[in-house]
């Protein structure tokens, strides 16, 4: 530890010796900074917004697939909501099919049917 530490305390990059002392030099073009970089861009964009979009822009044109992620996280929600559905749409199915099914069966014995009352003869 210390090795990217200069005198005066300030990070300096030994890859990169022209890099101003205290910056960290990070690519676009680089899978391990890309995600930090387009978080970054966010942050910013209240501050420069054009900026933040010009950074994003270049994320993207060097593959970042940030967008990957959000389509990922959308199609997991979407799958979960159909589970969730077709589990409802079963509970229904079967309620309804209990319904209708003692819909139409009285719940007491029918009355029995009228009878002709007896006519007497005079």
């Amino acid at each position: 530890m210390g090795k990217h530490i200069n005198v005066f305390g300030d990070f300096q990059s030994d890859k990169y010796p022209e890099c101003p002392a205290g910056k960290v030099p990070l690519s676009v073009r680089d899978p391990m900074a890309q995600d930090l970089l387009w978080e970054y861009a966010r942050r910013r964009r209240t501050v420069d917004a054009e900026f933040s979009g010009d950074l994003e822009l270049c994320l993207r044109r060097a593959g970042y697939g940030h967008e990957g992620i959000t389509s990922l996280i959308a199609e997991r929600i979407r799958l979960a909501n159909e589970s969730l559905a077709l589990d409802v749409k079963i509970e229904v199915e079967t309620v309804l099919s209990a319904v209708l099914k003692n819909l139409f069966r009285p719940e007491f014995p029918p009355d029995p049917p009228p009878t002709q009352p007896d006519l007497e003869e005079p």
